[in-house]
């Protein structure tokens, strides 16, 4: 049994709305960096030994793992938009193409990357996505994308349905957009805001009602960079800590309810046209 395989070798990439939406979900995420596992951790006055021995791993595989969570990045700032990846001009070949394979082949793929004046990548980091699929059997299968960390990436795919199958690969982010998306998940910018609403009884038995911003606390001076902003909530069991804006007419402790408020973009010029290269 064979299968034919068609090469369909337009690169593609997601519009600016998508990856906008990524950005800008209103959930900061901190970046995780784990540590070297260390001899003794102390923890509650107590001691107890972690090692790699414990977590079951050699030290070769701690740092094979540490090498593998390494992402690379441009080698310089990035200020010329055409020096960005272009899924326009970036190319993939298949590596020996042949006329038909048997069930169980794998496919090899070369991804070369290139900027938008037609040059070749020096440097790695763009997020590609490659698989194999069938339309008419509405199957398809993902490959690993190696990162060679100098322009060209590669790609086994395996073969495992009979009948044709074609080759995909989308560009989903340049490695520019990736350090852009980096940057922003590691900082501590209020990408969305909630509004806080306050009531408490006004002047002549009256009711007053206050609406003002609020977000999670972050850092030693919080979000909302703000004179003498704010009232701060504290959760005890988390030790999350909530701000709001000082309400003009209310007391803190005044708080009834949030809603969603709105979402606010911490790209600049450069990085919102990268986007939408």
């Amino acid at each position: 049994m064979t299968s034919s395989v068609i090469m369909d070798n337009t690169l593609k990439t997601p519009s600016f709305m998508q990856v906008l939406c990524g950005l800008n979900g209103g959930i900061q995420m901190r970046p995780f960096l784990p540590p070297r596992p260390k001899s003794v951790i102390q923890m509650n006055n107590s001691s107890f030994a972690i090692s790699t021995l414990d977590m079951g791993i050699s030290d070769e595989e701690w740092e094979r793992l540490q090498k593998a969570l390494d992402w690379p990045g441009p080698d310089q700032q990035i200020t010329q938009l055409d020096l960005s990846t272009s899924p326009v001009h970036s190319t993939f070949s298949i590596v020996e193409l042949k006329k038909s394979y048997k069930v169980g082949d794998n496919i090899s793929v070369i991804i070369t990357a290139r900027d938008h004046n037609k040059n070749l990548k020096t440097y790695g980091g763009d997020f590609f996505k490659a698989k194999l699929f069938n339309s008419k059997l509405k199957a398809s299968v993902y490959g690993e994308v190696v990162d060679h960390r100098n322009g060209t990436y590669s790609v086994v795919l395996l073969l495992p349905w009979e009948g044709q199958a074609q080759v995909f690969v989308r560009l989903e982010h340049s490695s520019e957009v990736v350090q852009i998306l980096k940057k922003y998940r590691e900082s501590s910018f209020p990408r969305s805001h909630y509004n806080g609403h306050f009531e408490g009884p006004g002047s002549k038995n009256t009711q007053v009602s206050e609406v003002v911003e609020c977000n999670l606390k972050w850092g030693a001076k919080g979000s909302l960079r703000k004179g003498k902003c704010c009232c701060e909530y504290k959760d005890i069991k988390t030790g999350t800590e909530w701000q709001c804006e000082r309400p003009k007419k209310l007391s803190c402790d005044k708080l009834v309810g949030h809603s969603m408020g709105g979402f606010e973009s911490p790209l600049n010029h450069v990085e919102n046209h990268l986007f939408s290269k």
